[in-house]
């Protein structure tokens, strides 16, 4: 079966989509979650399609609506995971799809991507005069490999002189490519920028080869791409999208692993535990920031091994818009700095009274905390505390007792059976007894008492759940906070829904919004057909909508309207066919009035030379006659093949052919030397 991953730059925008194309989205992603790759390539309603003149022939594009393509970067060799990097209006896709090139970093092994189109087009400001002829002139080509520069942009670069000519340039390049030429320019030596930034975003076990299919190129790019494994997480993360950084919001200023380069307050801004967080001055910059760092002059090794978890999970979540960054870091695991942020969680206690306030936190948390349990991280100390506001959003800090995935534990005697990990009153019982065996369901818990706390303003007492008295969150608390952790919401996308069904009002039901518009259109509105149309083609899994109502609209009111956009049309009558039947049982005229519904569309299909409408119409009607034996629609069915010449005989006697049980309901056309010879030949194969 075939794989999908996402480019998370792609949910940046998500949001900012109409609802019809996000649902055009989740509906095109659903179908890589059970097509075989086979039936992908050839899925009408997917419509995958080459992208003329693409700078990668891997481009593809998909429908997502009528006026809405997806940009997918498909396999050509041999593996089975597609990328959908974009979704764009239709002339805007292809042209998006056809300037870019996707390529391996031969350094880090992940997927990247440039403009090549708008490279070659592109005309640098005027060189300084007084700078050296090139600025990268001192840097072999070699040395520039090794860094990931490949041939493509070294033939841009090496016309460089300074950096305004370079930060022309930049934002056309693959973005790892460009931040290491930036760390160049800056004066950075290759071994510094190889340690910090190549050798800390190769994926672990790495080879020195490059990736040599698509599929393990998008495994090594996880810090960019989500690859969606089931139905279930696609859901979680179409619902909850991951918001993707602006290019250089993370690192304002050069890294380099010195503690020389920072000025500490002299008092700290937290203490407690094996460290201590100071404010802080990055010297060369003038940036203020925040520096966390072991109170031992020579701390124990167990404490080291602590901070340098909380340093290479907060890496892996660089990226992350919830998680808190890694600025800096000692690579001997002693410190590192983030952003300062303003203010935390357990400060803003009185803004987390309004239900809006709290609940854009819980998201926050949720988003990131998704990304690590997916992982197999477990964080095991969330706290108010740990929850800081930085830059107008939420972020989860302090990884420092993060539960490793499974099978990854450096000291095993570290939370060996009895040793307590966690914070009184937040941490979950089962902490308490088993720290290391606890799953994700552990910082459920959390999260349960946390809102607990926020809503009564009490501190949560040990292994006592803070539910308050009434209101929407109640129902929260109580399920999030279950002492047997598997009687608790098991991911945090369970704990959102949960969070959306006590909080939200119900969706209205697509068949009281249609009931409306019907009346409108017998009325003569000239504008409800265009929408009793689009409402269907959104709800294609709504059998009410259809078999209650719309079934029951004389057709010819809507044929226009379905007319004036086939494929979606192909959609509405497949769905009229596999709805019926699926919330109650089917009776006999209703089965007629389907079928005559399909064969309206047909006719009008036909005449109008609309192929592949006409087919799925036939498919649908020939499948219900097959099955019940209808005599009234067969009459008037049999009359209609009896006219059919051309193409749109072929496809009929096509559809026929698929439904040798409804065929023979027609074996009297056989002889009929009236009628076109395929659709004779397709009903004579049924005579016995």
């Amino acid at each position: 079966m075939p794989q999908l991953a996402v480019a998370n730059t792609l949910w940046a925008e998500y949001e900012r989509l109409e609802k019809p194309v996000r649902a055009g989205v989740r509906k095109a992603m659903t179908k890589f979650q059970v097509l075989t790759t086979a039936e992908l390539l050839t899925d009408k309603g997917l419509g995958l399609q080459t992208v003329p003149n693409a700078r990668d022939p891997r481009m593809r594009t998909i429908r997502i609506t009528a006026f809405w393509r997806g940009v997918v970067l498909a396999p050509n060799d041999g593996s089975d995971t597609f990328l959908l990097v974009n979704v764009l209006p239709h002339d805007a896709a292809i042209q998006w799809a056809a300037n870019r090139l996707y390529s391996v970093n031969s350094a880090t092994h992940s997927l990247e991507v440039r403009n090549v189109a708008a490279i070659e087009q592109l005309t640098l400001p005027p060189a300084n005069p007084h700078l050296p002829e090139r600025l990268f002139a001192q840097f072999s080509d070699e040395s520039l490999g090794e860094l990931g520069i490949d041939s493509l942009t070294l033939g841009a670069v090496r016309t460089v002189t300074d950096k305004t000519q370079l930060e022309a340039i930049g934002p056309l390049l693959p973005e790892d490519q460009y931040e290491v030429l930036q760390y160049l320019a800056e004066g950075f030596s290759t071994e510094e920028i190889y340690r910090d930034l190549v050798a800390a975003r190769r994926p672990v076990g790495s080879t020195l080869q490059k990736a040599d299919n698509l599929a393990t190129a998008i495994a090594n790019t996880r810090s960019r791409i989500t690859l969606v494994t089931n139905t279930g997480e696609l859901e979680e993360i179409a619902g909850k999208p991951l918001v993707a950084p602006q290019r250089g919001e993370l690192v304002s200023y050069a890294k380099r692993g010195e503690r020389k380069d920072y000025r500490c307050e002299r008092l700290p801004l937290v203490g407690g535990g094996q460290a201590d967080v100071f404010k802080a001055t990055h010297k060369p910059s003038g940036a203020i920031v925040a520096l966390k760092k072991l109170r031992e002059k020579y701390p124990f090794p167990r404490q080291i091994a602590r901070m340098g978890r909380e340093i290479e999970l907060g890496r892996r979540l660089n990226g992350h818009p919830h998680a808190m960054p890694i600025l800096d870091f000692d690579p001997k695991n002693t410190w590192f700095v983030m952003p300062y942020a303003e203010t935390t969680a357990e400060q803003c206690q009185d803004e987390l009274t309004d239900i809006t306030t709290l609940r854009a936190l819980l998201e926050a948390l949720c988003s990131v905390l998704a990304v690590a349990h997916r992982e197999g991280w477990v964080h095991r100390d969330i706290k108010p505390a740990n929850v800081l506001r930085l830059d107008g959003r939420w972020v989860l800090a302090d990884w420092g007792i993060v539960r490793r995935p499974p099978g990854q534990t450096t000291d095993p005697q570290r939370t060996r059976v009895g040793v307590f990990m966690g914070s009184d009153g937040f941490a979950a019982p089962e902490l308490y007894s088993d720290a290391h065996h606890v799953g994700a369901t552990a910082d459920i818990y959390s999260l349960g008492q946390l809102i607990g706390w926020a809503v009564t303003g009490d501190m949560p007492l040990v292994n006592v759940p803070l539910i308050p008295k009434s209101g929407p969150w109640r129902a929260i608390v109580r399920e999030a906070t279950q002492m047997d952790p598997e009687r608790r919401p098991g991911t945090v996308a369970d704990l959102l829904t949960l969070v959306s069904q006590e909080l939200d009002a119900p969706p209205e039901p697509p068949i009281f919004r249609g009931e409306i518009l019907k009346q409108e259109l017998t009325s003569g509105s000239h504008s409800a057909g265009e929408e009793l149309v689009s409402l269907a083609a959104a709800h294609t899994e709504d059998a009410a909508l259809y078999c209650d109502l719309l079934v029951k609209i004389p057709v010819t009111f809507l044929i226009p309207d379905l007319l004036a956009d086939p494929q979606r049309a192909v959609d509405v009558v497949c769905a009229m066919a596999k709805l019926l039947g699926t919330h109650r049982s089917p009776e006999r005229g209703e089965v007629d009035a389907t079928i005559m519904w399909l064969i309206t569309i047909a006719k009008k299909a036909a005449s109008e030379g609309e192929l592949d409408l006409l087919e799925a119409c036939c498919s649908g009607a020939f499948e219900w006659d097959a099955s019940w034996d209808q005599w009234a629609p067969q009459d008037d069915i049999s009359s209609w093949l009896s006219t059919l010449t051309g193409d749109c005989a072929s496809s009929v006697a096509a559809m026929l052919r698929q439904h040798p049980e409804c065929a023979v309901h027609f074996r009297h056309l056989a002889n009929n030397f009236r009628v076109d010879h395929r659709i004779r030949a397709a009903v004579a194969v049924q005579q016995r």
